[in-house]
C-alpha cells in the first residue's frame, strides 16, 4: 500500500518559489557557475553519495536554464583519505588511497572506477560538464597554501575555533620517498613566518624528512577536514575574482548547521573576508532511527545486515536495479531541485526502498 509523503515547507523553504533564486544577490552575469562538491574515494559510492552528486549535476541543470549561464559540476577527490593503518614498534602510520596497493593498483584507482561511471553517468542525464580535481591539484593551490600558512601564524585563535577539543592543530605530512604517514600527532613540529611554513616528519623506514610550505610551491602538505573546508572557500572567492567565475559548495546536510557556521564563515571572518561563498546542503539520508546513513559505519562495523544491499554501494545498485534504477534515482532527485519544498528536508533509506519498489512495480 502506497503511503503518502509530505513535504512542508521549512526555513528558507518559504521564502523563494526556486533555488537559483538564492544566487541573485552574487549572480552579476560572471562568464561560468561552478557547483564544487567532493567525496573519500575509500569504496564504491553509498546512497547519500550518489544523490549528494546527483544533487550537484541536478543543481547545475537547474541554475543553467533559469540564469542561461554556462555551468560545470567540479569533483573533489579526496584521495588523501587513508587506506590503511600499519603498526611501527606500536606507532600507528597511515597510507593514503594513492600510495595503498591491492593487485599491483592504487586504492585510488580502483575505487574511482565506479564514480567516473557516475559522474559520467550524471552528465549525460544532466548535459553538464564535469572535471575532476584530485586532493593533491587542490593542496598545491596558491590560496590553499597562503591560508595555511596565514592559520598557523595566528594557530592559538584557530586551535581554538577548528579544533576545540584537541591540543593542536592537525596538519599531516606523509614521507616523500613512500607516502606513509603519522595516523594520529599529537603536537605538529613545525617553524613559520608570514611567508612560508616548514613541517618536520618521521618515517620509520626512511627516517626524519622536512616539508616546506610556500605560497608558490607545491610539497605536498596533507590537511584535514577543518582546514580543507576554510582554505577551500578561500581559494573559491580568490578564484571567482580572478576568473569571473562564480563558484557555490555543494555538500551533504552533515555539513550544515553549526560546522558551517563555526569552522567555515567565523573562520573567513577571523582571515578578513566580508563576503562568503554560497553554499547549498544536500537532503541527508537517513537510517530508521534517525541518523544518518553513514558508509564509513559500515565499512568500519559491517552495520546495516537489515538494509536492502542496493543501497549500501553503486556495485550492489546496479547488479539490484540495474540502469533504470538509477533513471529513477536521478528523476527523483532533480525533483528535489524542482522543488524548494523537496530540497530542504532529509530522506530516509525506507523512503527509498518505497519509491523503488514502487517503480519495479509498475
Amino acid at each position: 500500500m502506497k503511503r503518502e509523503v509530505f513535504y512542508p515547507p521549512v526555513g528558507i523553504a518559504h521564502i523563494i518559489n526556486k533555488l537559483s533564486d538564492l544566487i541573485l544577490y552574487k549572480y552579476k552575469g560572471q562568464k561560468k557557475i561552478i557547483i564544487n562538491t567532493s567525496a573519500q574515494p575509500n569504496s564504491s559510492p553509498h546512497l547519500g553519495t550518489i544523490t549528494t552528486l546527483m544533487t550537484a549535476f541536478a543543481l547545475a541543470s537547474k541554475i543553467r536554464d533559469d540564469l542561461k549561464v554556462e555551468t560545470v559540476v567540479q569533483f573533489d577527490e579526496l584521495e588523501n583519505s587513508p587506506a590503511e593503518t600499519i603498526d611501527y614498534d606500536g606507532e600507528i602510520y597511515y597510507k593514503d588511497q594513492r600510495h595503498s596497493f591491492y593487485n599491483q593498483k592504487s586504492k585510488e584507482e580502483i575505487n574511482m572506477k565506479s564514480f567516473k561511471k557516475i559522474l559520467k553517468q550524471l552528465s549525460v542525464f544532466s548535459n553538464v560538464p564535469y572535471v575532476i580535481r584530485s586532493y593533491n591539484e587542490f593542496q598545491s593551490n596558491e590560496y590553499v597554501r597562503q591560508t595555511l600558512i596565514n592559520i598557523i601564524n595566528d594557530k592559538e585563535y584557530f586551535k581554538k575555533l577548528l579544533f576545540p577539543s584537541a591540543s593542536d592543530l592537525h596538519i599531516r605530512t606523509i614521507c616523500p620517498t613512500c607516502g606513509l604517514g603519522k595516523k594520529t600527532i599529537k603536537k605538529i613540529e613545525e617553524k613559520h613566518n608570514t611567508n612560508e611554513m616548514i613541517l618536520k616528519g618521521f618515517c620509520p623506514i626512511h627516517g626524519s624528512y622536512e616539508v616546506k610550505v610556500t605560497k608558490n610551491n607545491t610539497e605536498y602538505v596533507d590537511i584535514n577536514t577543518q582546514f580543507r573546508d576554510l582554505t577551500k572557500g578561500v581559494a573559491m572567492l580568490e578564484e571567482d575574482k580572478k576568473s569571473n567565475t562564480l563558484t557555490i559548495m555543494l555538500d551533504g546536510g552533515d555539513w550544515s548547521g553549526i560546522w558551517a557556521q563555526r569552522v567555515h564563515t567565523e573562520g573567513l571572518v577571523k582571515l578578513g573576508y566580508t563576503e562568503f561563498p554560497i553554499r547549498f546542503f544536500a537532503p541527508v539520508i537517513l537510517d530508521w532511527s534517525g541518523a544518518k546513513f553513514s558508509k564509513s559505519l559500515y565499512l568500519k562495523n559491517e552495520a546495516y545486515k537489515d538494509i536492502n544491499s542496493a543501497f549500501i554501494n553503486y556495485d550492489n545498485f546496479i547488479e539490484y536495479y540495474g540502469e533504470k534504477g538509477m533513471d529513477r534515482l536521478w528523476n527523483e532527485v532533480k525533483s528535489w531541485i524542482d522543488d524548494p519544498k523537496k530540497f530542504f528536508r532529509d530522506y530516509s533509506v525506507d523512503y527509498f526502498q518505497m519509491i523503488m519498489e514502487e517503480k519495479n512495480h509498475e
